[in-house]
């Protein structure tokens, strides 16, 4: 296998603070070979939680996303926040997003959604046990409706395109696993 890459020089192109930030790269390969104009797209660390009832429901979202121009099925997800820790940031996610808190968490992996530019490191959690607390009250653009489904309704949902979104179906691979 091959060694790392050098950076020889890095010059950010557009930032917006925390949120996201777009760098132009020269890179030395490890046989010398340089690439002057490699992109870079950091996006914020971010969270996707596989949250189940005591009944064994899927707690998942359908919400409009604009980037795909429509509706969709999702797993409750969102940003890391400052210096929280992932597992902080994905217990106030599920809570803000959904209502729900949980017991039993557990980190089942991690992922880029695209290694190559590095764009956004998601950290996946299971919690098992989660119960209806509140109401939702993410403070978010989404108007989004939480749903509880089956193992069967979201295999179904899954195989209907419903769920189109990268991390709700990374976080899904590495929760079945």
């Amino acid at each position: 296998m091959s060694g790392h890459w050098n950076v020889i020089s890095r010059r950010e192109v557009f930032a917006i603070p925390h949120r996201i930030t777009v760098a132009v790269e020269e890179v030395e390969l490890p046989n010398g070979q340089r690439v002057k104009d490699y992109v870079q797209i950091e996006i914020a660390d971010f969270v996707v939680i596989f949250a189940q009832t005591t009944g064994s429901e899927i707690l998942c979202l359908r919400q409009y996303r604009h980037g795909a121009r429509r509706v969709g099925l999702e797993l409750p997800a969102g940003r890391i926040e400052n210096l929280e820790a992932p597992i902080e940031a994905a217990q106030r996610e599920l809570l803000e997003e959904t209502g729900y808190r949980g017991t039993n968490w557990h980190p089942v992996g991690s992922f880029f959604l695209s290694s190559n530019q590095r764009i956004g490191l998601g950290h996946v959690f299971r919690a098992g046990a989660v119960v209806k607390v509140r109401e939702p009250h993410s403070g978010d653009l989404e108007n989004a409706t939480v749903e509880l489904l089956t193992r069967e309704q979201l295999t179904s949902a899954v195989s209907q395109n419903e769920m189109f979104s990268g991390p709700s179906l990374a976080a899904l691979a590495l929760a079945l696993i």
